[in-house]
């Protein structure tokens, strides 16, 4: 009797086991299904993220990088967050009185099929009021919220870049 008892015992903990090693593979393999269709569905690419590198007294830093929207609709860049500053701000330069000037902008938008190009002079991203201003060479965990509800982390290279002329704080 007691080797029964033994034996049903032994065979609830192998189907016990079983049971856990199937609900653990489903997991995983629908955990891979939604994250890849997830990045599928977002239809954007993020490529090249930087910030210029800067003093360590500096007030602001600036972020480039390109986002190519490879779905047939247009998207919008709503905001962009990283921890350790003041805040955050989407900026555009424009001409304006023979000068360049920085714009803050609500959104910047990614044309269906299209890249938007954040780089020094045009569209870019404002890090103001740095807790730390990182050194040349060091990443910077940078998160991007779209309007299609999508939301994109990446992180970006701190490196040197040219300084702009004439270029006017708003």
């Amino acid at each position: 009797m007691q080797r029964s008892q033994g034996n049903t015992m032994f065979n609830k903990i192998k189907k016990l086991t079983l049971a856990l090693a199937v609900l653990t593979i489903f997991n995983n393999t629908f955990a891979m299904e939604h994250h890849n269709a997830k990045h599928t569905v977002t239809g954007i690419a993020i490529n090249d993220p930087w910030i210029r590198s800067a003093p360590s007294n500096a007030p602001a830093l600036g972020l480039f990088m390109q986002i190519n929207n490879n779905s047939d609709k247009d998207i919008k860049l709503l905001s962009v967050n990283a921890s350790g500053y003041k805040r955050i701000e989407l900026h555009r330069t424009i001409a304006h009185s023979g000068m360049m000037k920085m714009v803050k902008q609500d959104f910047m938008p990614i044309p269906a099929q299209g890249t938007l190009y954040l780089k020094p002079g045009s569209w870019h991203v404002m890090l103001i009021g740095p807790k730390r201003v990182s050194r040349i060479g060091e990443k910077v965990i940078i998160s991007l919220k779209f309007d299609n509800g999508a939301t994109q982390v990446v992180e970006a290279l701190v490196k040197k870049g040219g300084m702009m002329k004439n270029h006017l704080m708003h």
